[in-house]
């Protein structure tokens, strides 16, 4: 749980990121279209944090991660997006935030505790969220991600987060460059998979849906990015289950 001392809050203005000069198509109503396909991607088990990966890199999984936090933000008051891509981190670039301090020192920080700090989280605020969007960036660079996030540590420090944020948010590396998005996957309720319909081989793709079928990762749905609006009439594309 976090301390009292709080940080304080960011002021931004916040727009969705997009991939296209067309100003007449509703994005927000896309993402709001995928939150909403999220919510009820199960009826058993409730989703309030997911993952997402790619194949490769440049497949725009930041992108897609960071609309779907401000989408989200929209709707619920606490929530929280986390840059677990610790090879290769761009979330605070997007963000214009310091990642002096993130993930990797909570997570050293709470390994010795066993409490979780508030000070490496930065909170932002815009006049369209319900509350405040919480960032928690990558943190110092360290020689061991996968060992790190594949710990009993970095589970525990998520399953804690979850009873204090409304939905959580992890960007992952891609599935085709190292194995660390499983041991995130498994730490969350749901993974989303991200295809670029300009990018994504789908040989590829089918081999890393495979990684992470054969890993028992719960896969939700996928994401297209990069489709052609004008031919399409969406920019992204939501798909089931496969």
């Amino acid at each position: 749980m976090f301390n009292k001392k709080q940080n304080k809050h960011q002021r931004k203005s916040f727009n969705l990121l997009t991939q296209t000069n067309d100003s007449q198509f509703d994005y927000g109503e896309v993402y709001r279209h995928i939150r909403t396909n999220i919510e009820f991607s199960t009826v058993d088990n409730e989703i309030s944090s997911i993952a997402l990966t790619s194949t490769q890199p440049f497949e725009s999984k930041t992108t897609t991660a960071l609309n779907l936090a401000i989408i989200f933000a929209a709707k619920y008051e606490r929530v929280l997006i986390i840059d677990c891509d610790l090879r290769k981190p761009r979330l605070h670039q997007y963000l214009n935030v310091s990642n002096q301090t993130g993930l990797t020192n909570a997570l050293k920080d709470y390994s010795k505790n066993k409490f979780i700090s508030e000070e490496p989280f930065k909170k932002i605020t815009d006049a369209s969220f319900a509350g405040y969007l919480t960032v928690l960036t990558s943190g110092s660079k360290v020689p061991n991600p996968n060992e790190i996030l594949s710990s009993n540590t970095f589970k525990n420090f998520i399953a804690e987060l979850k009873n204090t944020f409304d939905f959580i948010i992890i960007d992952c590396p891609p599935i085709s460059n190292v194995s660390d998005a499983v041991p995130i996957s498994h730490a969350v309720d749901g993974t989303l998979f991200i295809c670029s319909c300009q990018d994504t081989n789908r040989k590829d793709a089918i081999n890393a849906l495979s990684i992470l079928k054969q890993s028992n990762v719960n896969v939700i749905g996928t994401v297209l990015t990069k489709a052609d609006t004008y031919h399409n009439g969406y920019g992204y594309g939501y798909g089931y289950k496969y």
